[in-house]
């Protein structure tokens, strides 16, 4: 039972936050915006601070030049499942040819997910 109680505790604590944002965002739209943004820039650092530690067990394997395919993707599907963005790519065919180099505008904080897709 302590077991039980061990691994549920932590799991109500930390989903406290989203409780709490949820209600507050179905009441007010300025509220939602800034409570998915700020959602979405913590993701950002949170798989940016781990991309560090993803690089050199990386590089330990000899993979070091997926770094930035894997992160990307971890970073897409952690948003996803989160916030439930969802992006679009017309001409998707496009990509699968490789080798490809992408190149963004950066008019917007969405250009990492495009690239995770």
């Amino acid at each position: 039972m302590s077991f039980l109680v061990s691994v549920i505790k932590p799991l109500a604590f930390i989903s406290l936050p989203v409780i709490v944002f949820r209600s507050f965002a179905g009441n007010s739209p300025t509220v939602r915006y800034y409570a998915r943004l700020g959602m979405y820039v913590g993701t950002m650092m949170m798989v940016g601070a781990c991309s560090a530690f993803v690089a050199a067990g990386m590089s330990l394997f000899g993979r070091r030049f997926d770094t930035n395919y894997v992160v990307a993707r971890t970073f897409h599907a952690l948003v996803w499942r989160t916030l439930g963005v969802q992006v679009e790519l017309e001409g998707e065919a496009i990509l699968e040819t490789r080798p490809a180099v992408l190149m963004l505008n950066h008019q917007s904080m969405l250009d990492v997910l495009v690239v995770g897709k």
